[in-house]
């Protein structure tokens, strides 16, 4: 299909400006033109639809770092415990009882508040990535689908039986060697790992230094950091992004900045686990990339974008006592295109150019919370809401438009589903 966008507010990020009155063409899942309304080649494209955005704010669309869509299923359950007990005592208790059909309906719930949010890739980390891999590909999403999740034992050729058995030929799924964490996932488990990405050219993703806990049986058991644990092993051979770094010893930052190692940063969760609040204003002055992450709706209990990039930029204000650190502009690169290079979807998505993907989220800046519109940069990180998103895009295809999903989205049977899921696994489980 052939859609062009006229009258919009493009967010140019590399510059930390807007580019008003723009017209954008896409043709297929790519973007064929992007340039100011009066542009020769705009009047000359022939489209199936033209949409007046009425000057509204045209964004590349957020990318979430790391996520577990499928533990919406598990929103509330268990609030206000730490990290250890929400997690050996809670989660992985119930989690044994999931079954494909539970994950396939749990991502998909996760996918709708992505898609209602502005949200159009996530790394997906959770079992049973069949069931995540089709859930995406059914709701049209694009997804880094986590490899290894629930792989304990052979764990090179379980990997690559499981990469080898998961579809390859759409270009929205793609995929990451994945160990959750060191305290999961042996020595031997975790260079089977990375043995995996260097053989099939994957980026490798896992959980470190989540918690002080984490860090200290680390030392004590191998006398190293988690950081240091890891490059030993070999884990930064690849591109590679660690989830949360909350606790990364300052003299780490050079074995991550040497081995381009990313961070995803997830601060709702890290708050609402009591885990800390992870220096990125410290990393990123020493010059790692760090980008977003929502991380799972049981530890955070919503998949926002919008809530993670605000209290990013407050967290790191109040905790060094400085204002002008981490500015909205900042926000907005970790939100979108800091994350493609770790997940290798660099030049392809997380900008608003000609030959990229064409993944866009609208924003309505006429809200009561845009008014008056004096910056609509800061506007995009200190006011704005996921109900500002009134369109999401992603390869080509309208997923939600002013309050509704497409067509081929049944948000009543994917509802019904989880409300079904949750009610057998709280029996099954006893919690």
């Amino acid at each position: 299909m052939k859609i062009k966008i006229i009258n919009a507010k493009i967010l140019d990020l590399e510059n930390a400006n807007i580019l008003s009155n723009m017209t954008v063409c896409i043709d297929g899942s790519n973007f064929a033109f992007v340039g100011e309304n009066d542009n020769l080649f705009s009047f000359a494209f022939n489209a199936d639809r033209v949409i007046d955005f009425e000057g509204d704010i045209l964004s590349a669309g957020f990318i979430n770092a790391h996520a577990h869509n499928a533990m919406s299923l598990f929103r509330g359950l268990k609030d206000d415990v730490p990290l250890q007990e929400w997690l050996y005592d809670n989660m992985f208790v119930i989690e044994k009882f999931l079954t494909p059909n539970d994950i396939y309906y749990g991502t998909q719930l996760g996918l709708l508040e992505s898609i209602k949010s502005g949200i159009t890739t996530q790394l997906d980390a959770y079992f049973e990535p069949e069931s995540i891999v089709k859930a995406n590909l059914d709701m049209k999403m694009r997804l880094v689908c986590a490899l290894g999740a629930n792989i304990y034992d052979d764990r090179y050729s379980a990997l690559k039986r499981e990469f080898e058995s998961l579809p390859h030929d759409s270009e929205l799924i793609s995929y990451i060697a994945y160990a959750h964490s060191i305290y999961t996932v042996d020595t031997k488990g975790l260079e089977d790992t990375v043995l995996m990405a260097r053989d099939f050219k994957l980026p490798m993703h896992i959980h470190l230094a989540e918690t002080l806990t984490e860090v200290g049986e680390c030392v004590q058991k191998f006398n190293k950091t988690p950081v240091q644990l890891l490059e030993d092993i070999g884990f930064f051979e690849h591109r590679c992004l660690l989830a949360h770094g909350v606790h990364i010893d300052k003299d780490d930052y050079d074995i991550l900045l040497n081995h381009n190692v990313s961070i995803a940063h997830c601060p709702a969760s890290n708050m609402k686990l009591g885990s800390g609040i992870a220096p990125i204003y410290s990393m990123m002055q020493a010059g790692i990339n760090v980008c977003l992450g929502t991380d799972g709706p049981a530890s955070n209990n919503s998949i926002d974008m919008f809530k993670e990039m605000y209290l990013a930029t407050l967290l790191q204000k109040v905790n060094l006592y400085e204002t002008n650190i981490m500015p909205a502009e900042l926000m907005l690169k970790m939100a979108t295109i800091n994350a493609t290079y770790p997940l290798m979807l660099n030049n392809k998505v997380g900008k608003i150019e000609t030959g990229y993907k064409a993944d866009l989220i609208r924003i309505s800046i006429k809200d009561i919370n845009f008014q008056p519109n004096n910056n609509y940069i800061s506007n995009m990180v200190y006011s704005a809401r996921p109900d500002n998103v009134v369109m999401t895009m992603v390869n080509g295809e309208i997923l939600y438009e002013n309050g509704g999903f497409a067509n081929f989205i049944d948000v009543e049977k994917i509802i019904a589903e989880c409300n079904n899921s949750i009610s057998r696994l709280k029996k099954m489980s006893k919690m």
